[in-house]
């Protein structure tokens, strides 16, 4: 009897002690956890940084290497056809307009004309330093939260300018390609096999939304037999240990931005083709300034397979992390030229008239429009002071009429003090 008093009356103590002891050991696995993932994400940031400077100084020796050597080429080449960094640059400011147009059908009710024009610039202005068109996306995002943008709709569109800008660089890569290797045929060949492709992906695309939208529903109808997602690992029933959730893996993430972006496709499908031609247009008309430049400087290969081997470099070179693509793209380049038919005396002048052209002639365009926007304050602020200064003040033409006021009027007698 005393033993059995004893037990219960014990035993919320021990319960009280095993949830504390619980307790305490969830949340020390929860801070272990966080403390692992924050030095994995340190060590995982500290690699990139050390393999990019990396990068850089290779970058850098072979510059100092092949630059002396191409400078007389280059000023012979300039010497005999000095209007082609003119055609060059023409032709991107055409590339400029495309990508503008494609971003403003994007952001329709975010941003005018003009801040997106200044929102293209300083995108490609920071992309010379960030690399990885990371300083696009950040100048984009913050232009997009100023036009009032939600953090999610924001990086919706970016999202898919960034699908247009892989669409259009894996089939500028699969065009030059088979361009230069097969010709007419093997560009037909490509054009079809996109075709299919895009059908394929539209069909799966339905066919994973009807499931998706079926498991919903059957989970809707009957919520116990499914649980919960296996990324959360939910407490027991009864327990006071704190809910662990497991951050996702990269292929879990991969598989989720893919299926956002896919929404996005699907939610505003005339946006996103708008934002794909523009892309597409954007890099035939850089690819037809660069084979205009090959051909102006004797470079040896059609208009047409000097665009190809623009298409094929330049996606190449988007896949190194380097700003603005520098060194990679110049490389890339290069070997596409040489692969077409250039030795590499006639392709190094081309590529590096073509890149210093594209490199800075967004620096230029940036500080025409700094000057144009403090031309027009400073005109908008003088205008006001003239108009300011032509305006009637009554308070100062009532000024001189004071005096006479005030002397025409007398001062009332004082009262007589009373007789005591």
């Amino acid at each position: 009897m005393v033993r059995g008093c004893f037990d219960a009356s014990c035993t919320p103590l021990l319960q009280t002690q095993v949830v504390s002891v619980g307790h305490h050991r969830g949340v020390a696995i929860h801070e272990q956890t966080t403390t692992r993932t924050r030095r994995r994400a340190i060590l995982c940031s500290t690699r990139r940084v050390v393999g990019l400077l990396a990068i850089i100084a290779g970058l850098v020796a072979v510059g100092l290497v092949v630059v002396p050597a191409a400078l007389p080429n280059l000023v012979t080449a300039m010497r005999s056809n000095p209007t082609v960094p003119f055609i060059v640059a023409l032709f991107w400011v055409l590339a400029t307009v495309a990508s503008i147009t494609g971003k403003r059908a994007i952001c329709t009710g975010y941003l005018s004309w003009t801040e997106t024009a200044t929102a293209h610039i300083g995108g490609t202005v920071a992309n010379r330093i960030v690399p990885a068109g990371v300083g696009a996306a950040g100048v984009f995002a913050a232009a997009l939260h100023r036009g009032g943008a939600s953090n999610t709709a924001a990086a919706g569109v970016i999202a898919l300018w960034a699908m247009a800008g892989g669409l259009a660089h894996a089939g500028g890569l699969l065009l030059g390609v088979a361009w230069l290797r097969e010709g007419w045929s093997g560009l037909l060949t490509v054009v079809a096999l996109a075709t299919l492709l895009v059908v394929a992906v539209r069909l799966l695309a339905g066919w994973l939304s009807r499931r998706r939208a079926a498991r919903a529903e059957r989970v809707a109808a009957s919520p116990a037999r499914f649980g919960a997602h296996p990324a959360v690992r939910t407490a027991r029933a009864g327990s006071s240990l704190p809910a662990v959730v497991a951050p996702p893996s990269k292929w879990r993430r991969l598989v989720l931005t893919a299926r956002d972006v896919l929404d996005a496709v699907r939610a505003r499908p005339i946006l996103a083709l708008a934002a794909l031609t523009a892309q597409l247009a954007a890099a035939a008309c850089l690819a037809t300034g660069f084979a205009l430049a090959a051909v102006s400087f004797g470079v040896p290969i059609s208009v047409g397979v000097a665009m190809a081997a623009y298409l094929a470099g330049t996606a190449l070179s988007a896949a190194t992390p380097t700003p603005a693509g520098i060194g990679s793209a110049e490389t890339a380049l290069i070997g596409t030229l040489m692969l077409a038919g250039a030795s590499l005396g006639e392709a190094l002048p081309t590529v590096f008239l073509f890149r210093a052209v594209i490199l800075i002639a967004p620096v230029v365009a940036a500080a025409l429009m700094a000057a144009a926007w403090v031309s027009v304050r400073l005109v908008v602020a003088a205008r006001a002071r003239r108009r300011t200064a032509r305006m009637p003040h009554p308070h100062l033409s009532a000024l001189p009429a004071m005096p006479a006021v005030i002397l025409a009027i007398e001062p009332s007698p004082a009262p007589e003090a009373a007789a005591p």
